[in-house]
């Protein structure tokens, strides 16, 4: 039974960082209107950002995860002024087509600089343990930066006037507009704070696993998995999404295989599009 819960709480200590994960990319769809196929490699710069502030300039990783936050948000916002803001009125497939293109940039450019190469950041090695169970120091650690920036964004979102902006803009642009609301700036702005999210869970990836131009699409396909099953546009569903796919990764891992374990995303996505397409919870 001991080992039983130890499973679950790690299934949990990883659903946390899905979580952060699919938060931004449900942000930036439900508001902004685009399906950021490049979202799992802005996680992917993120782990490399945190790797090599460590390993150039020795800066603490948790010091790394902060500065990682506002970074990724204005580096979010320059490219929707740039680039994804004229594709919110054109076809859909523009966006995707845009934004996979924008994918294998990045990738190549991952692995011109940083190579095919598996880097690491050594920090917060070991375990410990409480009431009989054992975790990794470095786990526990992000888990409760996962936490920390999940409760500043739903505090953002619920109670600033820019969060309000931003919720009115997801239920009705139109009539958002019509109110005062920039949309146009709630709309760059959203695409930040994706883009922040994904650069802050890579920091924290980071922290537990090593690092390669490839991690992107593992976490795009997870993160697509989660808006699907936890519904489009809403956070909620998107933390309680993460939660569940991390679960479910955990306890296929330990009484399965690994292997096994990473085709869930992909039965997610199937079963709820078959069972209820709108997710389990609405926008």
């Amino acid at each position: 039974m001991t080992y039983f819960i130890e499973i679950l709480i790690r299934g949990l200590m990883l659903g946390s960082l899905y979580a952060i994960v699919g938060m931004g990319l449900t942000l930036v769809w439900g508001v902004v209107g685009i399906v950021n196929i490049a979202h799992g490699e802005f996680v992917m710069l993120g782990a490399y950002f945190a790797f090599w502030a460590f390993s150039l300039l020795h800066v603490n990783p948790l010091f790394s995860f902060v500065l990682s936050v506002p970074l990724f948000f204005f580096f979010g916002m320059m490219i929707h002024k740039r680039i994804t803001e004229r594709l919110i009125k054109a076809p859909e497939l523009s966006a995707l087509i845009l934004t996979f293109g924008m994918s294998i940039l990045i990738w190549n450019l991952a692995q011109f600089f940083w190579t095919n190469t598996y880097r690491s950041v050594p920090y917060l090695t070991g375990n410990f343990q409480i009431v009989g169970l054992v975790f990794a120091k470095s786990k526990t650690i992000s888990f409760f930066l996962a936490i920390g920036i999940t409760m500043a964004l739903f505090a953002f979102l619920k109670y600033s006037k820019v969060g309000k902006g931003i919720r009115a803009t997801s239920q009705n642009s139109e009539v958002a507009l019509v109110c005062g609301i920039n949309t146009m700036k709630m709309r760059a702005v959203t695409f930040g704070m994706g883009i922040g999210l994904a650069g802050a869970a890579g920091a924290i990836v980071s922290l537990q696993w090593v690092i390669s131009p490839q991690m992107g699409a593992s976490y795009v396909s997870k993160a697509f998995a989660i808006v699907v099953l936890g519904g489009l546009g809403n956070i909620q569903g998107a933390l309680i999404g993460g939660l569940i796919i991390g679960i479910l990764e955990s306890l296929v891992t330990q009484y399965m295989t690994a292997k096994m374990a990473q085709i869930i995303p992909s039965m997610i996505i199937l079963l709820i599009l078959l069972l209820k397409p709108t997710g389990l919870f609405k926008k």
